[in-house]
């Protein structure tokens, strides 16, 4: 996930945040109240025996790391709780999204980014995983918080508007990465434009 300066600075930070959040027991995720996609889902993709389509929505994450990330300045101050959201947009399209919340049911919004990976192509199996390939072709953020637009604005050295999207390009890299999908589940790994990741990084997202 190394989409513009964002990705950039937070490769310790954010990715690193992230990727524990798969780790925990679920006794750290909170109930949440229902998530509403505002990203337009279509088509689907065939991984292995499975297929993908629609949209899948991880839990709402509140780990001590979320408050401890936004205490140090890695996140915006009001942020509480995180997770994350994949939608296939076409046969050959995904959007992989990050939504931030000020409070621990994810119910308000603090901020949400979205990378547009387009030629999703999948390759060979992996172990219990598959190596897929995509192109970085767009990034869009929204924040909906004063403390995630000053956040924003300083990552970003552009200025932003509560409530207003921001959309931009990609890295227009390909990338590698690894995805394990089930009739109702999709987890995938950290994409990288040189090799493949070993591991899943994400949560696990159940089909909406």
């Amino acid at each position: 996930m190394k989409k513009l300066l964002f990705w950039i600075v937070l490769i310790v930070g954010i990715v690193v945040l992230l990727g524990s959040c798969a780790k925990k027991d679920e006794a750290t995720t909170a109930a949440t109240v229902t998530f509403t996609s505002t990203t337009t889902a279509a088509g689907s993709i065939t991984v292995g025996s499975e297929t993908m389509s629609g949209t899948y929505v991880s839990p709402c994450y509140s780990g001590a790391e979320v408050a401890a990330a936004a205490s140090a300045g890695q996140l915006p101050s009001d942020l509480l709780a995180m997770r994350d959201v994949l939608v296939v947009t076409s046969d050959t399209s995904i959007s992989e999204e990050t939504h931030a919340y000020t409070d621990t049911t994810c119910s308000t919004l603090s901020y949400y980014s979205k990378d547009g990976n387009t030629s999703f192509s999948v390759g060979v199996a992996s172990g219990d995983y598959y190596k897929v390939t995509y192109t970085e072709t767009s990034f869009k953020a929204l924040v909906d918080t004063t403390a995630a637009e000053t956040w924003w604005e300083a990552l970003l050295s552009t200025g932003l508007t509560v409530g207003t999207e921001l959309s931009g390009t990609g890295s227009g890299k390909n990338e590698l990465n690894l995805f394990s999908v089930t009739s109702t589940t999709v987890q995938i790994g950290d994409d990288d434009n040189e090799t493949y990741p070993t591991a899943m990084d994400s949560q696990v997202m159940t089909k909406q």
